[in-house]
């Protein structure tokens, strides 16, 4: 089986694919790795992340995360991509594997026209908690542009993931509310287990979530991004009702 791990940045990702790594998915082997964004890694397969930061740079003027606007994957992402998904197919034939990275949030359709079977995890976050995150982790709580650029990143994101449950059976994907999964594990597993076919264990989860490395909140102003956050709100309440309606 394999899976993609994805959704915006800083919610949440990284600390469930380490989760599913030790769970015996095999989310890669050269991860990169910068502990000073994320104590434990990213746990982010490096031949995925450098293929997918690539391609956005093209498009996006060496920009490769902040990306609220559509694009075409290039006819050299194609086949660089279907030959990477080939040798990864090849290299883990007798066992689960996947990666994680934000960006995938941006090829969804591309990737699930190349194999069907993949099975999708959507974590979704609180928009107040992701902007917090970044703020923090790049300086940021003053600067009007930037807070601009994260909710509207945010919007398009989770939009995507949005566009892509409406278009595909609920079979294919889970969404996963970040602030559930971290309080309530023994409830959220199950769901995800009952989605996806495969054996998660929440005692697990309980041992290798570490609260203490969640970003508390500070003061965000917010005084000129009402509306950015308004429909930030909105996206994050439309896939917490996706979450709400799996059964466990």
């Amino acid at each position: 089986m394999v899976f993609i791990l994805t959704g915006m940045h800083r919610s949440g990702t990284s600390m469930f694919a380490r989760f599913m790594h030790k769970s015996g998915i095999n989310m890669g082997s050269d991860f990169y790795f910068d502990d000073t964004a994320n104590k434990y890694g990213h746990f982010e397969d490096l031949d995925f992340l450098n293929l997918q930061r690539n391609e956005l740079s093209h498009h996006f003027n060496e920009d490769d995360w902040l990306i609220y606007e559509k694009f075409i994957p290039s006819n050299d992402f194609d086949q660089k991509a279907g030959d990477l998904f080939k040798n990864k197919t090849e290299r883990n034939r007798t066992g689960h594997w996947g990666w994680k990275d934000p960006r995938t949030t941006l090829f969804l359709d591309y990737w699930y026209k190349l194999n069907p079977e993949i099975r999708f995890i959507f974590l979704v976050r609180e928009p107040e908690a992701v902007v917090n995150s970044l703020c923090k982790l790049l300086k940021t709580r003053w600067s009007i542009t930037e807070k601009t650029k994260y909710l509207k990143t945010y919007i398009h994101y989770n939009q995507e993931i949005l566009n892509f449950c409406k278009r595909n059976n609920r079979s294919k994907y889970i969404v996963v509310e970040h602030k559930q999964l971290i309080e309530n594990p023994r409830k959220v597993i199950p769901k995800i287990n009952a989605a996806t076919g495969f054996s998660f264990d929440a005692e697990l989860f309980e041992k290798l979530c570490d609260k203490n490395v969640i970003s508390p909140r500070q003061f965000i102003p917010f005084i000129f991004h009402e509306h950015l956050l308004s429909d930030s709100r909105k996206a994050y309440q439309r896939l917490v009702n996706i979450f709400n309606s799996f059964a466990e």
